[in-house]
């Protein structure tokens, strides 16, 4: 592995060339940091390949400003792996450009008639016990996400019973599908 920073820049232009370079270069250090989250990434090669090279412009970035050439790969280590974390569990890397075209895209996306979405919910929930159609029925009737301790309180619950039988719910209603 060769340390990109060892090359002199002037430009962002340069820098993002360097990156790009790099993480072509590399790609066996990328998949290996990225392996472990693959399974649960909504993200194709390309996708990887974009947050990997915006990974590397930052570390490129943060080891230029830390006068650290030699940190160049640990620091992109830790950026990187930490945009696959986000990419996993489904936090947004980039705002999106255009959020107005965003929002006008949901607006045409009709919305069920909620007679057909309470019939919907009803039959998925037939396969549960009656404690845990009470649970999920309390759970769609809030007006704001719960947490799991807020939810184990009010079902007098541990939070780690809560969670283990949220996760059996889960389940069930997913294999029911």
């Amino acid at each position: 592995m060769t340390d990109p920073t060892d090359q002199p820049r002037d430009t962002d232009q340069e820098t993002w060339l360097t990156a790009r370079r790099w993480v072509t270069e590399n790609m066996r250090l990328i998949h290996w940091i990225a392996n472990p989250y693959r399974n649960h990434m909504a993200a194709d090669e390309d996708d990887l390949l974009q947050e990997a090279t915006m990974a590397a412009f930052q570390a490129l970035t943060t080891a230029e400003n830390k006068q650290a050439a030699q940190r160049f790969v640990p620091f992109f280590r830790v950026i990187f792996k930490t945009r696959c974390l986000r990419l996993a569990s489904g936090i947004q890397t980039v705002q999106p450009a255009n959020d107005v075209l965003l929002d006008a895209c949901t607006l045409e996306a009709a919305s069920p008639l909620p007679e057909l979405l309470a019939i919907e919910i009803d039959a998925a929930l037939r396969g549960l016990s009656q404690r845990e159609q009470e649970i999920c029925r309390w759970i769609l009737n809030q007006e704001r996400p719960v947490n799991m301790h807020q939810a184990a309180e009010h079902f007098h619950l541990s939070r780690r019973h809560f969670s283990r039988l949220l996760h059996n719910i889960l389940y069930q209603l997913a294999e029911a599908a």
